[in-house]
Order: C-alpha cells, then structure tokens, then sequence
C-alpha cells in the first residue's frame, strides 16, 4: 500500500463507467440492533414504514423466508460500539449538508433495509456471517436426487434486529422478517444510483467462489442489486479500530479525496496508530476492509 495504489475492480467496464446516481447527498445508516427484539417490539417498529408496493410485496415474497439450514447457533451479543460509529458518520454527512436517516436499537430491522430506496450512500453497522463451503459425497447424476447442495447466497448475509430469535430455534412469523438479510434477498434491494454500500460487519467480502463465475456473496449481491461500489471486510474486525477507520475514510471522502483514495490513507494512518498503540505492525487491526468497484 505504501508503494502502489491498488484498486478493486469487479469487471473492466467499471474502470470506463460514469456516476449516474443522485446529485444530492443522502444517506441511511443502520446499525447497533437490539438482537433480542421481540415479535411485538418488532411489528411496532415496523409499523413506521412506508407501505410497501404491490411488487414489491411479490419480489419480497419470493425471496424472503430462505436462509441455511445451518442457520441455528448462540444468540448474537450487541454491539453498542457501532451506535457510536453511527453517530459520528452522521455528524460527518451533516456538516456537508447530507439528508441522513439513521436507525438503531429496535429500529435497525431487515424491513428497513429492504425500504431503501437508492440513497447515494448506505451504511450497515452490524454482525455479519459467511458459511464455509459445504462437504458432500457426490453422488451418481441418474440417481434422481438432489446433491444436498445449498445455494451459495443463503449462506452469506447480516444480522439486524429480532435476529436471535430465529438463531435460537424461534418459531418464524410469516408477515414479519427473521432478521437475516441473506445475500439471496439482498439481490431485491433498490440500490440503483446508489454509490456506495458499506458493510461495517465481519467477513462481509466473503463468498464461494464458482468457475467462470465469480464470487457469490454479499458483495455481488448487491452489485445485482445496483450499487456502484461496496466496502466490506475480508476478516472478523475490531469494534474500536473499524470505528476510527470508518471515521477517518468518511473524513477523507467527504474532504473532496476520491472514495479508494480515502480508503488507502485512512488505512496507512490507522496502520500507523497501531503500531503505536499496541507496540507493533498488526494488520488485523487495520486491513481487513476492500473496496470494490468505481
């Protein structure tokens, strides 16, 4: 990083691609779920949104309610750390005049990231998961059954609001969403025009990748989804240390400096208090996030 200034691309058409998205600055930033929500906490919070259009009702409905098998395990611990990092984003868009929407707590629900509608910039501070790829006997192509295979993209996504409920064994609710967003439903989001997602979440660039085809995850995801750029972590992260990176790329950004740019010396300058913090070069602590796109 200190010798060339590498950049992400996911095809070579992004190198010649033109911004179309919103002149005007606007951001939604989600993030510190309450993982606990309830049934009842989550259809008040959820009453609060606008209603949603007959199709999107329908794309809703066949994307939603598929997640891993694998999907069970402990309950989720909060992250009050990523209220703060919500804050000081906010103050950052706010001085430059951005229309920001933020929601936290019991609001930071799936429903209200699948309400989107193309902000130029979404943040998502959350817990995140990435299933490793699958063991399975192969078995003969005329037996008739299926392989056991799932399909990639249910088994990468985030965590948001009421999620435990569903890693815990509770019973599902049709009306209401789990609290999985998995890369599958994220594919629905309407984030064309939107500049940039960022994933402030463990493992989030992770994905199985497939011959000729790529990396499936979060990232393609929301690339199908209509976003020109996503910043995402290759590796479980910090919550002190992802804050001051989130805090000094946005500075940097919102300061005129182009968005790789912005990243590369906020991650030479975090590089660089961790070796004064914890007395050596550590690059857990500072290198885990990409950025992807133009």
């Amino acid at each position: 990083m200190e010798d060339r200034d590498l950049r992400l691309v996911s095809s070579t058409r992004d190198i010649l691609r033109q911004r179309q998205g919103p002149a005007a600055g606007s951001a939604v930033l989600i993030g510190n779920p309450n993982f606990n929500l309830s049934e009842a906490q989550q259809r008040s919070a959820a009453r609060a949104l606008r209603p949603a259009k007959e199709s999107e009702v329908l794309l809703a409905a066949a994307l939603a309610g598929r997640r891993s098998g694998e999907q069970r395990g402990r309950a989720l611990e909060p992250l009050p750390g990523t209220k703060a990092e919500l804050q000081s984003i906010q103050a950052l868009l706010g001085k430059k005049g951005w229309r920001v929407e933020v929601y936290d707590g019991d609001n930071a629900l799936e429903e209200r990231v699948k309400n989107v509608s193309n902000p130029r910039v979404l943040h998502l501070a959350t817990h995140g998961f990435f299933l490793r790829d699958q063991k399975f006997a192969p078995r003969p192509l005329l037996t008739g059954r299926p392989s056991g295979r799932e399909d990639p993209m249910l088994r990468a996504g985030l965590y948001f609001a009421g999620a435990n409920r569903a890693l815990t064994g509770g019973g599902a609710t049709a009306d209401l969403d789990d609290g999985v967003l998995t890369a599958f439903e994220a594919t629905g989001l309407n984030l064309h025009g939107t500049e940039l997602v960022v994933l402030s979440a463990c493992g989030t660039g992770l994905g199985r990748v497939e011959s000729g085809e790529g990396v499936f995850g979060l990232r393609r995801a929301l690339e199908m989804a209509g976003t020109e750029a996503v910043l995402m972590s290759l590796w479980s992260v910090p919550d002190q240390e992802t804050q001051e990176l989130m805090r000094l790329f946005y500075e940097k950004w919102l300061a005129g400096k182009e968005k790789h740019a912005a990243l590369r010396e906020a991650q030479l300058e975090m590089r660089q208090k961790v070796k004064e913090r914890y007395g050596e070069d550590l690059p857990f602590y500072w290198g885990a996030f990409v950025l992807v796109g133009k």
